[in-house]
């Protein structure tokens, strides 16, 4: 039996650029817990040579072309900061391997539940389920591109193939975003945040003859913890305690275990207790 003298490349990518938040420093425990669960080679893609290159196996130099600012609304504290996000529709061009797992920086993996999309026949897959892991907000609910909207796709975590469909939807993910404002008024969504989320979730629709559900999803529900909720420990058998305020003033612990987690909160991600906890432990 001939064996495959080119198999596949596989790997992840990270796009991180710092502004007063430090999402290289992000980038790099979500890079070392990806690593850890999925035994799998990152890239990065920033615009900084300060970068630990024990960490990433590839590092790829790009200028963001975006100053967009965004509100994060802390437990404590409102910050208005330059966000640097509108690279993403690049990342079929950059990335160096065949088959691709794009995340977020924010996006810290406890298990390795994501490994088994390598192993099917999927060209392009992203979630279309969301979950705020303490019921803070029904994300879910609110989870549409305008209003009334379209279902939202979430380009938190995108799977994808050196292929057809997948280049011809990063594709029109940079149409839309080279004109937001039009699509915007389609749409009927402000304008003022870009949203790399809304140029996929109408990327995916039109690209599928106009459906309301994806024809790709990534099974399962993005967990993500919302900006309010802040990381309290991080346990060395791999329990993530998380601490928030209801809207009766009430503190409140939710407990995960083994969970793939959005982390919205970065302050809570680069809190120096909380970095050291999540090096431990991966």
């Amino acid at each position: 039996m001939q064996l495959d003298e080119h198999p596949m490349s596989k790997g992840i990518v990270i796009f991180a650029y710092n502004s007063k938040l430090d999402y290289v420093s992000i980038a790099t425990i979500a890079a070392r817990l990806a690593k850890k669960q999925l035994k799998l080679p990152v890239t990065l893609i920033t615009d900084t040579e300060e970068v630990d290159y024990t960490v990433f196996d590839n590092v790829i130099i790009q200028q963001s072309n975006s100053r967009g600012q965004r509100i994060f609304k802390f437990a404590n504290r409102t910050e208005r900061t330059v966000w640097h996000n509108q690279n993403r529709s690049n990342a079929y061009e950059l990335s160096p391997y065949d088959q691709t797992l794009l995340i977020d920086a924010d996006y810290l993996m406890f298990n390795n539940s994501l490994a088994g999309l390598f192993d099917t026949d999927l060209e392009f897959a992203c979630y279309d389920q969301v979950h705020e892991l303490t019921g803070w907000t029904n994300l879910q609910s609110s989870a549409r591109v305008g209003d009334p909207g379209i279902h939202m796709q979430w380009a938190t975590v995108v799977y994808f193939t050196k292929c057809n469909l997948a280049e011809n939807i990063f594709s029109f993910m940079q149409t839309i975003k080279e004109n937001y404002s039009y699509y915007s008024g389609l749409y009927n969504f402000s304008m003022e945040l870009f949203r790399n989320d809304y140029t996929l979730s109408i990327a995916l629709q039109v690209l599928t003859g106009y459906s309301q559900d994806n024809f790709t999803q990534i099974p399962g529900t993005l967990i993500t913890a919302n900006t309010p909720v802040e990381i309290a420990e991080v346990r060395p058998n791999g329990e993530i305690v998380f601490v928030w305020t209801n809207r009766d003033g009430n503190k409140n612990i939710t407990k995960v275990t083994n969970t793939n987690v959005h982390i919205m909160n970065k302050d809570s991600i680069t809190n120096p207790a909380i970095l050291g906890q999540l090096e431990a432990l991966a």
